[in-house]
């Protein structure tokens, strides 16, 4: 089938939102042009894509194929357009990299600082996702390199070395275990829970502990960043835990106690992942050759 740029820009927008009205209205087309063109995408495709109820619309197993795709087709024309404007304003390249919140509050900071200061003329996008979601977006050519959790499964891409990091405890400083310097791992699944949303590699390791010490694992709430989960444990209302090294800012501005995890999993290596590095542009190569220095910071 074809279809038109507009076209699946709307169709995603309705799959976002589950209405037609609501994806016309984001997409600023009038609702009978929107159907039209959805009816017109379920022609070429030959099958529903939508199935069509009082309170809106959901995705048939074809819609939500031809969304994957559409997410992957909106997603590099958009990238080509950045990167065209970008050669017309004298940039020499883009380099799209795709990183877990562990790296990115820890390492990439102060080495995509120190690469840009060197190349000047290059650009880099920057995204946070999950590491799981990491792999699909390099997988799926959404981006170029991507930093994940070493026991992510990763089939299809090239692996290489990159950092490692310590998990520690943090609790407020009024909490029981305050007064502690190391803690283990059934004394920690005893307490409540401040994560980082379900589906990060922190959640799955908590809750594979939980399940090898067959407890529930406690989770009292989900947050966005680890600087939330920081600012929710000084209001008492659980612990957390976090790299150490992105505790460590936090112990300075809040009520807030670190503690030593005793777990074989509290040491964890974190990898760069790439389709192929012979595929890669020249800037791209450059970026990953930068990233795997062990000089750089």
């Amino acid at each position: 089938m074809s279809a038109d740029l507009k076209s699946l820009r709307l169709f995603v927008a309705v799959a976002d939102h589950g209405s037609i009205s609501e994806g016309a209205k984001r997409c600023h087309i009038a609702l009978a042009a929107a159907s039209k063109r959805i009816s017109d995408l379920e022609a070429r495709a030959r099958l529903p894509l939508l199935v069509r109820h009082a309170r809106g619309v959901t995705l048939t197993s074809a819609g939500h194929g031809l969304l994957l795709h559409a997410r992957a087709v909106l997603s590099a024309m958009d990238r080509l357009g950045a990167e065209l404007d970008d050669f017309q304003n004298g940039v020499a390249g883009v380099v799209s990299i795709t990183a877990n919140a562990s790296a990115i509050a820890q390492f990439l900071p102060a080495q995509i600082g120190s690469f840009l200061r060197l190349h000047p003329v290059l650009k880099i996008d920057l995204q946070e996702r999950a590491s799981t979601e990491v792999v699909k977006a390099v997988v799926g050519g959404l981006a170029d390199i991507g930093v994940i959790e070493g026991h992510t499964p990763a089939d299809g891409l090239e692996c290489l070395a990159y950092r490692s990091d310590e998990l520690a405890v943090v609790v407020a400083r009024d909490h029981p275990l305050a007064r502690r310097k190391r803690v283990g791992v059934e004394e920690v699944l005893r307490h409540d829970h401040i994560v980082v949303r379900e589906g990060t590699a922190l959640h799955r390791v908590l809750l594979a502990a939980a399940i090898e010490a067959q407890v529930p694992l406690k989770v009292r709430m989900q947050v966005g960043s680890f600087d939330m989960v920081c600012r929710m444990v000084e209001q008492g209302i659980g612990i957390g835990v976090l790299p150490f090294a992105a505790i460590l800012p936090q112990l300075q501005i809040l009520r807030l106690r670190c503690l030593r995890l005793d777990a074989p999993w509290a040491i964890r290596r974190h990898l760069l992942c790439v389709r192929r590095e012979q595929d890669l542009t020249a800037a791209a190569r450059s970026v990953l050759e930068h990233l795997r220095s062990p000089d750089t910071p």
